[in-house]
């Protein structure tokens, strides 16, 4: 367990936050890389193995930031990274992916995932009755729906299966193991010291929580991500890029979200309803006609994805902190 840093300076923060980020994205490497070369295996479908098993993988920084910073009574991160790297993923990710390569749509799978992303953006809502609190129960609710939501994906899993390819030779069995044991520990270490660093440095200049959650400890936990998914579109791969987007966003509100439930309760703030939650409405509707057109994602809609994300991103900055000055947990 990383020891509370909220006594050092602004300047070793920073540098805490940095090394946290780089051993978060190597941890996140490991585990990817191990995960795809296991699925190869199996000749699983590019999209199949991005909305599930990479998904899975490049959502462990989420899950590790947000249930230690719930653990550690900083429900604002929690909350605020998993909405936050959702807007990441639909705005900055699938952004930056157009824009490094056009991506050509043809997965059958792909307008169910993205209705199941708008309509699990709408969870935060279920707080209402419960004076603004998800409880517990909602995390086995949300988990439940993330069971279903794998079984309905059974389907896809053989669609387009990758080809073969003779001239890459095949990942050891041991070197597969290794990084799925290795990749999480560090993920989880590199998120801790992320979250720490990253408190300090928003406390020092007056940033609620939830937006250091919804931002700077958002995109660094959406690096896992953007860097799988530019790197899948540049060697051709672009299914397994959106399928990792559209899983990953599934995942850190049913899978994720509703882990962290079981630990607690997370009150959910004004800020949450008034900006974040519209805002991820927004990106997610937005993504619609662009992913199901049936055509490619050009890199001007890349463009207009990642524009929306910067208004957002700085919205958050500029305007939220004199609206919203207290958030949970500050």
């Amino acid at each position: 367990m990383i020891p509370d840093l909220g006594q050092i300076s602004s300047g070793v923060a920073v540098l805490v936050m940095l090394g946290g980020a780089g051993v978060l994205v190597l941890g996140a490497h490991l585990l990817v890389t191990a995960a795809v070369a296991l699925a190869r295996r199996a000749r699983l479908s590019p999209f199949f193995i991005g909305a599930t098993i990479v998904a899975v993988g490049t959502s462990v920084p989420e899950l590790a930031a947000s249930l230690y910073a719930n653990l550690t009574d900083r429900e604002g991160i929690a909350l605020g990274n998993v909405l936050g790297s959702n807007v990441a993923n639909l705005g900055l990710v699938l952004g930056a992916v157009a824009l490094a390569r056009p991506i050509p749509l043809k997965g059958r799978s792909m307008g169910r995932d993205l209705l199941v992303v708008v309509l699990v953006g709408l969870v935060p809502l279920l707080a209402l009755p419960f004076d603004n609190q998800l409880t517990p129960w909602h995390g086995v609710v949300l988990l439940l729906l993330l069971a279903g939501y794998f079984y309905w994906t059974r389907q896809a899993r053989h669609d387009s299966p990758p080809e073969a390819r003779p001239d890459q030779p095949a990942t050891r069995t041991w070197l597969i193991g290794l990084g799925l044991v290795l990749g999480p520990v560090m993920l989880v270490a590199g998120s801790q010291l992320f979250v720490e660093g990253a408190v300090v440095v928003g406390r020092g200049i007056g940033v609620p929580e939830t937006v250091i959650g919804l931002t700077v400890v958002a995109f660094t936990t959406s690096l896992p991500e953007l860097v799988t998914s530019i790197y899948a579109a540049l060697k051709g791969q672009q299914e397994l890029g959106v399928g990792n987007i559209l899983g990953s966003c599934i995942m850190n509100v049913l899978g994720i979200l509703g882990l962290v439930l079981l630990f607690g309760s997370i009150p959910v703030d004004p800020q949450i309803y008034a900006v974040d939650l519209p805002a991820l409405l927004i990106v997610s509707v937005a993504a619609v006609p662009i992913l199901v057109s049936g055509g490619r994602v050009i890199r001007m809609e890349g463009l207009l994805l990642l524009l929306m994300y910067l208004a957002y991103v700085t919205l958050l900055f500029v305007l939220v902190p004199g609206w919203f000055p207290e958030g949970p947990g500050s």
